[in-house]
């Protein structure tokens, strides 16, 4: 058998999510202490939450680098937790105000939930 040639895709795994939010400090702080993530590094109007070596949250206040576009609504920030229902105990002791644990297949739950400027946030996870 002959050896099979897997060329280069033209994306590399790497994946920034960029949700826009209004008042840049207050989310910051928000996500810190919410999502217990710390910025990692900040550029110009965004701040940048490391979540695993191939992932990164980036909270901007600018889109397309100008101050008067309007910035765009994510439809949804969606995370994975190891533990759903830890997290879910964890964000309602937080004081979050968190949907109900959803199980909408037999080994899939999730739950929503929204940040500071009202972005819907969904949590899901594997039992």
């Amino acid at each position: 058998m002959s050896e099979v040639f897997i060329p280069k895709t033209m994306i590399n795994g790497k994946v920034v999510i960029w949700t826009y939010v209004e008042h840049l400090q207050s989310a910051v702080e928000w996500y810190s202490y919410i999502l217990e993530l710390e910025p990692t590094e900040r550029h110009d109007a965004a701040y940048f939450f490391t979540i695993n070596e191939y992932t990164k949250l980036a909270l901007c206040n600018r889109y397309l680098r100008n101050p008067i576009n309007q910035l765009p609504v994510n439809d949804c920030l969606d995370l994975q937790a190891d533990d759903i229902f830890a997290a879910h105990e964890q964000l309602k002791e937080k004081g979050v105000l968190v949907g109900p644990v959803d199980n909408p297949f037999p080994t899939y739950y999730e739950f929503y939930f929204v940040d500071i400027e009202n972005n819907k946030i969904r949590i899901h996870g594997f039992v």
